[in-house]
C-alpha cells in the first residue's frame, strides 16, 4: 500500500519489528499462547482456548503474537478464534504452496480476504460465513494498524490509516473529543493527491494549526469529495494545469459539490441525500482545496523533498487564489431565534420519556408522545445516554464536554460561594473543555446536577469493578481498562432512535430532534440571559473567551422581546402584567392611531376593530398603563370614589333605602374602582426603573432554580 513503503527496514538493516519482539512478555511469545498469562479468560473472547501459531513463518507468527498482546493491553479482548482460524489458513497455504506475503504488515485487508476465500473454496467448497469474515476483520483492523505504526521509520502521517488509538505519535489536545476515532487517507484514490494531503494535514496538526477533530471529521472528508470529483476527469492532473483556468475549475467543483448525491461518502449518510447542501459546507470543501494549494506553493523546497518534482511543482499562488475566489460570501446569518430554543412545553415532555432510555431492552414502558398518542415501547438499555442528555439540559454544556468528562469531575467550592448559595448544596463541576484553550473549564452546579453525576459514578463502579476509570461516561464494550469514553456516534444514534419513538414537540407542534443537543445549550444560556445575568457572568458560565460568542448563543426569542417591552412596564386593568403574543404585537400599529392614546394609558385594540365599550376602559382586557400615568390614575381613583359616594347617598335620600349592590351602574363603578386600586398597588409595589440585562427587572443574586423533577426520570435500579 502507498504510504507503507518505509516500514520493513531500519537504517541498520534489522526489521524494526524485532525490537518490539524483544519487549514482548515471555508468555506471549508462543507458539502456543495461554499458559503463564494471568486472567487469560478475562482478556480473551473464547474462554480457555489457547492461541496456536505453530507451523507459521517466524516473522508472521511473531507478528500475530504481538497483535494478540496489543489487543489485550488495549482493553479489548484478544481474538483467539480469529487468530487460530487465520493461522489454519496460512498453514494450508504453506502445504499447498499457495503464495502469500512474508509479513502481516505487507498483507492488507484485500489480500487477507482473498486468502480466506481461497481457503474456504478449496477446503470446504463453499462461500465464507459472515462470522468468519468478521473475525478476520478484527485482526486486520486496529491491531495491524498498531503494528504498522510502531514499525514505521517515517513520520506518522506517512501511513495511509490514521488512528490515535493505534498510533500514540498523533498529536492530540488534552480533551480531544474525537481521540478514539480515526480517518483514512487511503480513501483518496489519486496517489499524488493523497501524499500531498497527508503531508499538509500532518504538518498542520503537529504545528497546532489544526486539531484532530478538524482533520479527521472535516478536512479528510473534504479531500475525499475532491478526489471523487477528480474521477470525473479524463486527466485529473488538469486541476494543476494553467492557473488561468483555476477559477473555472473551482466553479465547476462548486456546482458538483452542491448536489447532495455527490457528497455522500458512506451508506449511513443516505438520510441526507434529499437535503439541500448549505453553502457553508461547499465553502469548507473549496477552502480545504485552496489551502492545500497555498500550502504546497508556500513550501516549494519541502514539497519537492516529500512529494517529488511532479506534479506539484506546477502549483503556484495563482492556483490557490483562483480557488479561494470561489468561496462565496454567505449573507448575514439570521440571529439565533426560537428554532434554536427548546420551550417549556417540550422540556416538560422530556423527563417523562427519559426512563425509556435507561430501561432494559426486555422491559416496556407506556408513554404519551408529543402529539398526544399513547404508545408502549421497549427500553433502550442505555442509562448513560439518559444521564448525559439530562446533564446537557441542566448545565447547557456541549455533548463532547459531558461525554468526555473525567470520572473525578466534582470538587468542593470556597466558603464564600457556599454562603452566597444561601443554604443550597453546590459543587464545582469540571467539564471537558475541548474547544477553547483559554476558556474556563468548570462551573458551579446545584444538588440536582451532583445527584445525576453521583448516580452515574455508581453505575460505573458497578459495571467496571476493580478499575480506576478515566471518564465519567464509558464505552460499554471493548473497554476492559475503562479508558475509552462513550462514543459520540453511539450517543447521536441512540438519541435519533429515541426521538423517533417519543416524538417530542414544542408548543407549536413542531418536532424536537433530541439528537440536536446543542439546542439545550442555546436554551440554557438564553434563560440565564433573560434572568438578567451580566454578560461577563454568561461568558464565564458558557466557557467562552469573547462576549460576541456568548451573545450569539442567546436566542432572540420574539416572545421575550415583546414581553420585555410591554410586560415589565405595562399593566392590565386588573393590575396584572401584560404578555402579548407575536400576532398581537404585529397587529398593534399603536403609533399609527391617535385614538389609541388615552389619558390614563393605552388601548391595544387592533386598528381594524372598533370599540363598543364606550369609556369603560378600566374593565377592558385590551387596556394597559404604566407608572407614567400614575397621577392620572390616582386622580381618577379619588374622583370615582367620590362619585360612588355621592350617587349612593342621593339614591338613599330619594328612595329611603341603599342602592342595591347588583345595580348595573354601581357594579360598573365599583369594578372601575377596584381596577384602579389594583393598578396603583402594583405600580407602588414595583415602581418602574431602568431595564437590566435582557429585559428583566433585576438580576438574579442566587442559584437559578431548575424545574425538572429528577425523581420522575430515574429508574429504581441502574
Amino acid at each position: 500500500m502507498a504510504g507503507e513503503r518505509h516500514h520493513l527496514r531500519t537504517a541498520g538493516g534489522e526489521d524494526p519489528f524485532w525490537r518490539l519482539w524483544r519487549e514482548l512478555p515471555e508468555p506471549w511469545r508462543g507458539p502456543v499462547i495461554r499458559d503463564g498469562i494471568e486472567d487469560w479468560e478475562k482478556i480473551t473472547e473464547n474462554g480457555d482456548r489457547s492461541i496456536d501459531l505453530t507451523g507459521l513463518p517466524d516473522l508472521i507468527g511473531a507478528e500475530l503474537a504481538w497483535m494478540a498482546h496489543w489487543q489485550a493491553m488495549d482493553g479489548t479482548r484478544s481474538s483467539v478464534l480469529g487468530t487460530n482460524q487465520f493461522a489454519n489458513i496460512l498453514r494450508r497455504a504453506i502445504r499447498d504452496n499457495h503464495p502469500f506475503p512474508a509479513s502481516i504488515r505487507a498483507m492488507d485487508w484485500e489480500t487477507a480476504a482473498a486468502l480466506q476465500r481461497w481457503f474456504y473454496a478449496t477446503r470446504w467448497g463453499r462461500l465464507i460465513p459472515r462470522g468468519s469474515v468478521a473475525r478476520l476483520r478484527v485482526i486486520f483492523r486496529f491491531s495491524r494498524l498498531a503494528l504498522l505504526a510502531r514499525c514505521t521509520d517515517g513520520p506518522w502521517w506517512s501511513l495511509d490509516e490514521w488512528h490515535p488509538r493505534c498510533d500514540p505519535r498523533i498529536p492530540l489536545a488534552e480533551h480531544e473529543p474525537q481521540a478514539h476515532y480515526g480517518c483514512s487517507p487511503s480513501r483518496i484514490t489519486q496517489p499524488w493527491l493523497r501524499e500531498a494531503v497527508k503531508w499538509s494535514l500532518g504538518t498542520q496538526l503537529e504545528a497546532g494549526t489544526l486539531r484532530w477533530s478538524t482533520v479527521s471529521q472535516e478536512r479528510m472528508r473534504c479531500f475525499a469529495r475532491f478526489d471523487r470529483w477528480l474521477e470525473t476527469f479524463t486527466d485529473p492532473l488538469d486541476v494543476l494545469g494553467d492557473p488561468a483556468h483555476a477559477v473555472q475549475l473551482a466553479a465547476a467543483f462548486r456546482r458538483w459539490d452542491t448536489d447532495p448525491a455527490n457528497r455522500l461518502l458512506r451508506r449511513s449518510e443516505q438520510r441526507f441525500a434529499q437535503q439541500p447542501v448549505h453553502p457553508r459546507l461547499v465553502n469548507d470543501d473549496l477552502r480545504a482545496v485552496a489551502e492545500l494549494f497555498a500550502f504546497v506553493a508556500a513550501n516549494p523546497i519541502e514539497a519537492r523533498q516529500v512529494l517529488g518534482p511532479n506534479p506539484w511543482s506546477r502549483v503556484t499562488d495563482a492556483h490557490a487564489a483562483g480557488w479561494f475566489r470561489q468561496v462565496s460570501r454567505i449573507p448575514h446569518q439570521r440571529e439565533v431565534n426560537d428554532e434554536h430554543y427548546v420551550d417549556d412545553h417540550a422540556l416538560a415532555q422530556i423527563p417523562a420519556a427519559l426512563p425509556l432510555l435507561g430501561l432494559a431492552r426486555d422491559e416496556q414502558m407506556d408513554l404519551t408522545r408529543g402529539d398526544g398518542q399513547q404508545v408502549t415501547a421497549r427500553g433502550f438499555d442505555d442509562p448513560q445516554a439518559m444521564r448525559m442528555i439530562l446533564l446537557q439540559i441542566l448545565t447547557g454544556r456541549r455533548a463532547s464536554e459531558i461525554r468526555t468528562s473525567r470520572f473525578e469531575c466534582l470538587s468542593a467550592v470556597p466558603d464564600r460561594a457556599v454562603d452566597a448559595a444561601e443554604g443550597e448544596q453546590i459543587a464545582r463541576f469540571h467539564y471537558a473543555q475541548s474547544k477553547i484553550d483559554i476558556a474556563p473549564d468548570n462551573i458551579l452546579v446545584d444538588a440536582e446536577v451532583v445527584a445525576v453525576i453521583e448516580e452515574q459514578r455508581q453505575w460505573v463502579r458497578d459495571h467496571f469493578p476493580g478499575i480506576i476509570p478515566r471518564h465519567l461516561f464509558l464505552q460499554r464494550t471493548g473497554n476492559r481498562q475503562g479508558d475509552k469514553p462513550y462514543p459520540s456516534g453511539t450517543y447521536s444514534w441512540m438519541l435519533r432512535e429515541f426521538s423517533k419513538i417519543v416524538k417530542i414537540t414544542d408548543s407549536k407542534g413542531r418536532p424536537i430532534g433530541l439528537s440536536h443537543t446543542h439546542r439545550f445549550r442555546h436554551t440554557k444560556l438564553t434563560r440565564l440571559a433573560e434572568l438578567g445575568l451580566p454578560v461577563h457572568v454568561l461568558m464565564r458560565y458558557a466557557g467562552h473567551a469573547t462576549p460576541s460568542m456568548t451573545m450569539y448563543y442567546v436566542a432572540a426569542r420574539q416572545e421575550h422581546a415583546e414581553q420585555a417591552f410591554l410586560a415589565t412596564a405595562k399593566l392590565r386593568a386588573d393590575g396584572t402584567h401584560v404578555a402579548l403574543s407575536r400576532d398581537d404585537h404585529d397587529s398593534l400599529h399603536l403609533f399609527n392611531r391617535a385614538d389609541r392614546f388615552l389619558p390614563h394609558g393605552w388601548c391595544l385594540l387592533p386598528p381594524l376593530q372598533t370599540c363598543d365599550k364606550g369609556n369603560a376602559c378600566l374593565t377592558c382586557s385590551v387596556f394597559v398603563t404604566d407608572a407614567s400615568h400614575q397621577d392620572a390614575l390616582e386622580r381618577q381613583l379619588t374622583e370615582t370614589g367620590a362619585l360612588i359616594n355621592r350617587s349612593t347617598t342621593a339614591f338613599q335620600e330619594r328612595h329611603g333605602r341603599p342602592m342595591p349592590e347588583d345595580n348595573v351602574w354601581l357594579l360598573q363603578r365599583r369594578a372601575e374602582h377596584a381596577a384602579l386600586i389594583k393598578l396603583l398597588d402594583t405600580l407602588n409595589s414595583k415602581p418602574g426603573r431602568a431595564v437590566q440585562g435582557a429585559g428583566c427587572g433585576a438580576a438574579s443574586t442566587g442559584p437559578v432554580p431548575i424545574t425538572l423533577d429528577l425523581d420522575r426520570h430515574r429508574r429504581a435500579r441502574p
